[in-house]
């Protein structure tokens, strides 16, 4: 009997085999509209509206404000400088490791950058619109070699990224002058730089293939950090404020 029935199987596999070499298929798209189902599940409805309330209720809390509308481009802007010098001042709260207690430079990435931030009251929903997604501080020690190597891959007007703690100085489009803070860096020493795991895993080829000595990757997220650091700001008294300054310098073409 159990012949039998492997016999069958055996049968009826080939004869799928040689009818799917002769299978055809194609597909359309169908806009679903009210057409197909015009009533509204009034249970279905009111959960929905519900939890639109309360997730508009938490978007619109406000948390700070923006003495002006600040935008992201490159090669350095106030919102890309605002975002990387709070990371660089704030995050080693953030870390258990002491040796992280004081970093040399923070880095981002302008694509993770996804809005403005508006003039006046700053809401949680807009620090959602800012950074959406699900990016941890992560810290890494690395040498000063493996810096330069990520330093020197920078253009002037692309392939650039973010950074606070440094100052870059262009000429002909490629940096040739590389200071962290405030002193040209140093092949042989370790330095302490504080990202994120994107950019840590190689994410826009930032970091990709350079060498860490150590890295922890902590479970705080960007844009919770960034909510908590900014009702800091606000319970102290102080407005968002993004300011331009010479970590980006561009030498004249001869």
């Amino acid at each position: 009997m159990n012949r039998f029935f492997v016999t069958i199987s055996l049968i009826l596999g080939i004869a799928c085999i040689g009818y799917a070499q002769n299978f055809q298929y194609g597909y359309q798209m169908v806009r679903m509209t009210s057409q197909y189902d015009s009533k509204i599940d009034p249970k279905l409805q009111k959960y929905v509206d519900r939890q639109k309330a309360r997730l508009e209720m938490e978007m619109n809390v406000v948390i700070g404000y923006c003495d002006a509308t600040l935008s992201s481009f490159v090669p350095a802007s106030p919102l890309s400088n605002f975002l990387t010098d709070i990371l660089l001042a704030k995050s080693p709260d953030y870390v258990a490791d002491t040796i992280f207690r004081q970093c040399d430079v923070s880095l981002l990435n302008f694509g993770g950058i996804r809005s403005q931030l508006p003039a006046g009251e700053v809401t949680v929903g807009n620090i959602f619109s800012l950074s959406p997604f699900e990016n941890y501080l992560t810290f890494i020690e690395i040498k000063g070699s493996e810096l330069r190597k990520m330093f020197n891959r920078f253009k002037e007007k692309s392939n650039n990224a973010p950074f606070s703690g440094a100052q870059l100085t262009f000429s002909q489009g490629r940096p040739y002058r590389i200071l962290v803070q405030g002193k040209p860096l140093v092949d042989d020493r370790v330095y302490r730089l504080v990202t994120l795991n994107f950019i840590a895993d190689g994410g826009d080829n930032i970091l990709r293939d350079i060498q860490f000595e150590k890295k922890i990757t902590t479970e705080v997220v960007f844009r919770d950090f960034l909510i908590r650091e900014i009702k800091n700001m606000s319970q102290e008294g102080r407005h968002i404020v993004g300011k331009m300054d010479d970590r980006v310098v561009i030498q004249p073409t001869p």
